[in-house]
């Protein structure tokens, strides 16, 4: 199956898919709210989903600008980094698999999605979380998303154009909540046919998106689906840290059901850490790490620890003991510069000295991300 390409693309719509614990698919975790929806697992077949008519529309509005701004979702998509000249034929297969289980978290961090998603956090909870500056950023933002609710419900149906055909003008200020219904949580039996019907090409998944896979109670069983479903492909988990239970872990590494297990503790102490982290804690972040990190030692298990980068655990102190524990503890360190409130405002030149560090594909503040993923 092929897609003409005309302008600057990701090498999500073409090559990848997420699904989101609610069934809905979507290009990838730049879609989290689940602006364009590509189907439903619970309604259709994954196979079906990526070969259907949304499907080809994402391909190519994703092209139809020489930019980083996606129709589709109608906002700047940091992916769209690979030329799409004209002429050019893009292959469409799936290689990249994300698997949301579940939007359950007990964590509240600053500026994540699952504020929205979860719906019991709430506008009164900003200053107590972030202070001041956190509260007037948060309420802003929710009074413009109820403000472009309401505007949509007195329009005429008429007058209201959908997504893909607003203006960019139109489409940031017309972007509302959450949809409803974007929590959830996919059955076993529904993550196992996805990934029967994805196929044994796959070559990464990752079971993970927003939520805490750990709190996924079929979690063991599901990536033991996995592993015969998707033979060659590279599994990965992430985790925030905070409920890593002994034997949960003992069956990931022993059995080798994972290929990369990150942890994300965003700091190198209480303060750092909690600053974001609202309702977890550094400690508990790093026992479970560093237990995770020690039975992983000499298997192929990797285990890894995700530093995203604030502005308040930027500071090269911050950044030169992170470096010093990982080393410590035996294990590699990727720092993922944060795009949300609280962003990293050092200048990219500053930072060079850890961009041997950063996430694969990421980039250093101001720049591009690498190979469109």
């Amino acid at each position: 199956m092929t897609a003409p390409a005309t302008g600057r693309r990701c090498r999500h719509a073409f090559e990848a898919a997420s699904v989101h614990a609610n069934g809905d698919v979507v290009c990838s975790i730049i879609d989290g709210r689940g602006e364009y929806v590509l189907g439903n697992v619970h309604q259709s077949s994954l196979h079906d989903i990526l070969r259907g008519p949304r499907a080809e529309e994402l391909r190519r509005l994703v092209v139809s600008t020489d930019d980083a701004y996606c129709r589709a979702v109608g906002k700047t998509c940091a992916l769209k980094t690979l030329p799409a000249p004209p002429g050019e034929v893009v292959h469409t297969r799936l290689r990249f698999l994300a698997i949301e289980p579940t939007t359950t978290c007990d964590l509240r961090c600053l500026s994540c999605p699952i504020r929205d998603i979860a719906g019991d956090t709430s506008w009164r909870d900003a200053y107590a979380d972030g202070g001041m500056a956190f509260a007037a950023w948060d309420i802003t933002r929710r009074a413009k998303q109820t403000l472009a609710d309401g505007v949509q419900r007195v329009l005429p149906a008429t007058w209201l154009r959908p997504v893909p055909e607003r203006s960019r003008a139109e489409a940031l200020l017309l972007r509302g909540r959450m949809p409803a219904g974007r929590r959830g949580t996919l059955p076993l039996d529904v993550v196992c046919r996805v990934m029967d019907e994805a196929g044994p090409q796959v070559e990464r998944l990752d079971f993970f998106n927003y939520g805490e896979p750990f709190l996924y109670k079929p979690l063991v069983p599901a990536l033991r689906h996995a592993r015969q479903a998707l033979p060659r492909a590279v599994i990965a988990i992430s985790t925030d840290g905070q409920h890593v239970r002994p034997e949960t872990e003992a069956a990931l590494v022993d059995e080798r059901l994972v290929d990369c297990l990150v942890f994300s503790v965003d700091g190198v102490d209480e303060d750092t850490y909690q600053r974001y982290r609202i309702g977890g804690t550094f400690a508990r972040a790093w026992a479970h790490l560093s237990r995770a990190a020690a039975r992983a030692a000499g298997t192929p298990v990797r285990v890894v620890w995700q530093y995203v980068v604030f502005r308040w655990n930027d500071d090269d102190r911050h950044l030169d003991r992170a470096m010093a524990m990982a080393a410590e503890l035996g294990v590699p360190i990727w720092f993922d510069f944060a795009h949300t409130w609280g962003r990293s405002e050092r200048a990219p030149d500053d930072l060079r000295r850890v961009a041997f560090n950063l996430r694969p594909f990421t980039a250093l503040p101001g720049e591009p991300r690498q190979q469109g993923w």
